[in-house]
């Protein structure tokens, strides 16, 4: 079976995009895909084996000229388009700020750029698709990309949502964001209709989407070998180690001070155990104190994704955390972390705090595998149950595995999805 995939970035393991839908299509037998990618980058993966790149510098030089193609083909192991340093620098201060004009302009280059270019229906028609499966952007010339390949092609087209890109379930104040997003949710709905099935990333999902638009809506995550026997611990550090790797930009650093408040609580008559933050995020004064605790509490800097599987094993509890003010809330409240998928497999203790009412949090707290919360007196009293209770640890770590080994064993997973897409691609319903 041959599937067209559209995507943003380009497919790189070492980006979210290349990992996850490495992880989605990784060792399922029979397929040949293809992708279409519209940012710089070189393509670093083993499951795609085509590639069409465009970019606003491609269809700004073919605006100029015709003689330059507003897209080309990548073939593997050759080079992308790239930006120079001071593009990138420019990009990058565009993108940490959010300015509305930047991504006003990116849209006006995409909605003037000639990207429907023969090149890129030479390398369509000589890949012949069976089926698209297409990630939903929040972006105008993706989601107008998308369609574009649908009525090109013919072939029927399989969607995958992993934020919320739709509802007004949000919290802004500026007018244009919600001038923004009103206009874009049109043309998200607009695919997603064109959808014989979309697959979401959680059951909040799901929910608010089967009802938003009436078609069939399955879950799809990330997905682990959950075969053998839970690795678990058989002997903890003293003090306990409590560690968090990644992102905490978006206020997930004021949920993880308050696990550090706690700790400076619990450890007042000796330390009993200890948070170590592993960030690349750039810190502000203001998070280096309220992240920094005396014995309880360290920032660690960042590490190479090689090394994280080394430091979740040798945890003797893993950090989760979602933003607690509203505006964040909102933004993530249908969103699944990918990371939990890895603590499940680790077989750690997982500590979360964040509300108890988006998809992350709620489905650690409907499967009863995780110590949760949402104030600092709460944080302390759950990290109190287990220090008192050693035993509990043991019990913790079991239930995530059995939860990891339920929603996202990597066997069941891709059955579910190969016979899901063979049976769409003979036009039949899932």
């Amino acid at each position: 079976m041959r599937i067209l995939v559209l995507s943003n970035t380009a497919w790189d393991d070492q980006n979210s995009f290349g990992s996850s839908f490495s992880n989605i299509f990784s060792g399922i037998q029979g397929l040949q895909i293809a992708n279409i990618y519209c940012r710089y980058g070189t393509p670093n993966n083993t499951v795609a084996s085509e590639y069409f790149q465009i970019t606003e510098k491609s269809l700004l030089r073919n605006l100029k000229s015709r003689s330059h193609p507003s897209g080309k083909r990548v073939l593997v192991d050759e080079a992308g388009m790239q930006l120079n340093a001071h593009e990138q620098a420019t990009f990058d201060t565009a993108r940490k700020k959010r300015w509305k004009i930047f991504f006003w302009l990116r849209d006006l280059i995409w909605l003037v750029g000639r990207w429907r270019s023969p090149q890129l229906q030479a390398f369509i028609d000589d890949f012949k698709p069976d089926l698209i499966f297409q990630p939903v952007y929040y972006s105008n010339y993706l989601l107008q990309i998308a369609q574009y390949l649908k009525a090109y092609t013919g072939v029927p087209m399989v969607g995958y949502i992993s934020d919320d890109c739709y509802t007004l379930r949000q919290f802004n104040l500026s007018p244009l964001y919600w001038l923004d997003r009103l206009h874009k949710r049109k043309k998200v709905k607009k695919v997603i209709r064109q959808c014989e099935l979309l697959y979401v990333i959680s059951d909040i999902q799901k929910q608010d989407y089967e009802k938003a638009f009436g078609v069939p809506c399955k879950i799809l995550t990330k997905s682990a070998d959950f075969s053998g026997e839970p690795p678990v611990k058989t002997q903890y550090n003293f003090p306990l180690q409590l560690v968090f790797t990644g992102n905490i930009g978006t206020n997930r650093w004021k949920s993880l001070a308050m696990i550090a408040e706690a700790l400076e609580q619990i450890n007042q008559n000796g330390v009993r155990a200890q948070l170590r933050i592993y960030t690349a995020t750039p810190l502000t004064a203001k998070m280096e104190k309220a992240l920094k605790k005396g014995d309880s509490s360290f920032i660690m800097g960042s590490v190479p994704a090689s090394e994280v599987p080394q430091l979740q094993s040798d945890a003797d509890i893993l950090v989760h955390v979602e933003a607690l003010d509203l505006k964040n809330k909102l933004a993530v409240r249908q969103s699944f972390s990918t990371k939990l998928v890895d603590y499940f497999k680790a077989a750690r203790p997982i500590l979360a705090v964040g509300p108890r009412d988006v998809a992350s949090i709620d489905h650690l707290i409907r499967n009863d595998c995780a110590l949760t919360g949402e104030t600092v007196e709460e944080v302390k009293q759950a990290l109190l149950s287990v220090l008192d209770n050693p035993d509990k640890l043991k019990d913790l770590s079991q239930k995530a595995y059995a939860c990891g080994k339920k929603y996202h064993d990597k066997d069941k997973m891709h059955q579910m999805l190969q016979t899901d897409l063979e049976t769409i691609a003979r036009g039949e319903k899932a």
